[in-house]
Order: structure tokens, then sequence, then C-alpha cells
């Protein structure tokens, strides 16, 4: 009678398992079913909204819905990557975003809002991009040892150099800058890249560090000139510009653009995205088309992803300690 009654009991939990489990497998098979929202924590122009865009149409036609790509900018990208961090993790609410939001911004803005880490999935590195120095084309300045002795021999002009916000790549680089020169160019943070180089062609501010999708325009244009790249080593498209470090050893990073979602979203809707995006970003025309704003391709699994962000997060925290930057 026991043994009955309690096989009983094992077949209603069952069955009750199998009755809330089955919606969410579903949904999980179908997904997805309505559009998806891409947020990029930046405003228009800058190199995570190009990212966006390029991926946009192949996600469209490969998911059969639509993809929309919104702009929610402030604080660095924080306010529009806590947005996606605070959505359901279903797949139709993603990231793209640079790495600073997720591996510099924690470090140094006071009471941030999430764990980066414990709080976002992370889908695919969409590219690799290169973060430069540029200058106002009056500035009377065409390297970066020339900025440096410009500094210095007019400290009463208070030059400053522009960013894509408090905590940004932009930013961290610049005080580095300024830590082992000896000069003190006045930080100005911006919303995002893309209107720190507007102020910078319209001559607002001096100097500004911005992301090759941002500066080579302006640069080919000839209202700013392009001094260097922040990079380890030079760029295969940009053989002619010299590194920061070249001059200022230890004045270096790395700026990649990748998709999240938030932490939750279930394993076969992040494989979905990653090979989509993947294939997006294959695509001939798109390689030519970041190649033309001095990126490349990126790709891997979701799990080197994980791996970069957490390296690189580490690494961070221990430099921005040791320049001595403090909470804003």
């Amino acid at each position: 009678m026991r043994s009955a009654l309690r096989a009983a009991v094992h077949g209603t939990v069952f069955a009750c398992l199998m009755l809330f489990g089955a919606p969410a497998s579903a949904q999980t098979q179908n997904w997805p079913t309505r559009p998806v929202t891409i947020v990029v924590p930046f405003p228009p122009g800058a190199s995570t909204d190009f990212a966006a865009r390029l991926i946009r149409d192949h996600m469209q036609e490969r998911l059969g819905q639509p993809v929309v790509v919104e702009n929610r900018p402030g604080a660095n990208g924080t306010n529009g990557s806590a947005s996606v961090v605070n959505a359901a993790p279903d797949g139709y609410t993603l990231l793209v975003t640079v790495n600073a939001p997720v591996t510099m911004n924690p470090h140094i803005q006071k009471n941030y809002p999430f764990d980066p880490i414990k709080s976002l999935t992370p889908v695919v590195r969409i590219a690799d991009t290169v973060l430069t120095l540029a200058v106002n084309a009056k500035l009377p300045v065409t390297s970066v040892q020339e900025l440096v002795d410009y500094a210095r021999k007019n400290p009463d002009q208070k030059l400053s150099f522009g960013s894509a916000g408090v905590g940004s790549t932009h930013h961290i680089v610049g005080e580095l800058l300024n830590v082992k020169t000896g000069i003190k160019m006045m930080h100005v943070p911006y919303r995002g890249g893309g209107p720190a180089i507007q102020d910078l062609v319209a001559g607002h501010i001096p100097v500004s560090f911005g992301t090759t999708p941002a500066v080579l325009p302006q640069a080919q244009a000839g209202t700013i000139r392009l001094i260097a790249v922040v990079e380890d080593q030079r760029s295969p498209d940009l053989p002619d510009v010299p590194t920061v470090a070249e001059t200022v050893p230890g004045v270096t990073s790395n700026t990649w653009l990748g998709l999240l979602a938030p932490a939750g979203t279930p394993k076969p809707i992040v494989d979905k995205l990653n090979a989509v995006v993947k294939e997006a970003i294959a695509k001939p025309e798109n390689v030519a088309r970041l190649k033309q704003q001095g990126a490349t391709a990126g790709g891997g699994t979701p799990e080197e992803l994980a791996k970069a962000m957490k390296e690189e997060y580490a690494f961070w925290g221990k430099v921005i300690s040791d320049i001595g930057l403090e909470c804003q």
C-alpha cells in the first residue's frame, strides 16, 4: 500500500515538473518569436553603434525576427549595460559593448550597480578595434613626444584630453600617460567616444582618445591628426602610425567589442547567437567594412570571451589601483 502511494506521489511530482518545465523548454527551442533588442550603451557614432548595426541585418535574416538597435548612453556605458543586466534572461534583450564597462568601470565608479562577471553572460567577441590618440589639426603637434613636450612647455594652457567617459579605456590610458610622463592633461569625460571626437573636430578640446571607427573618417578629412595607436604593436591597417608605447612604455590597451546577455540566459540561445554573429562577421562585405574602420573580425566561443573578461577585470583592477585613480 505504501509503495503504491509513494509511486503515485512520485508520478504526480514528475507530472508537475513536466508541466512547468515544458513551456520553458518550448520557449527556448522556438526562440525568437518576437523582436530582439540590442542595447548599445553609448551614443551613435561610436564603435559599439557601428558593431551592433554591422551584425543586425544578418541576425534579422537568420533569426526571422526584427532586431532593434537601441542607444542608451550614460555613465560611460554603465547605464545601458545595467539595463541589460536587469532584463529578463530570455534572449530578447542583448548588449553590444566595448570592454570598459565590464572590465574597467567597476574599479573606478563608486557604487557600481552590478558585478559584470556574475551578472552577464558572454556570447561572442564581435571585433577587435584600435584605440587611437588624436589631436585637433590646429595643435602644433605631430607625435607623442611633441605632445609631451608641448604640455611641459605650455603648462599655463591647461591642456585637456577627451574620453568616452569616467572609467573608459580612453580615460585610463590618458591618466597613464600623465603619470608616466609627469604632464598634467585635464580629463574631460563625454557620454561616448563619438561626442568626444566631435568636440575635438570643433576645437573645444585639443586632444582626445578614440576608437578607429570614430577617428578615421575625421583624420582622413584632415580635421584632426592621428598621432598614435594605444596598442602593444602597430596596427596592420595603420602601419605608419606608431604606438604610444614606442615613446612612453607601458601606455597600452586592447579594445574589443562583444555581444553579451543577462546572466541565466539559456545555453541553447547563447550558442545560437554565437553561431549567427560569427556568420555575420565572416561575410566578406562585413570583413571589408571592419577593415575600413581599422577593426578586425572577432569570433571564438562564449567560454573564451568569459575567460578574457575575468582576466582583464583582474588586470585593470591592479593598474587602476597602482596609478591612484579615485572613484567618482
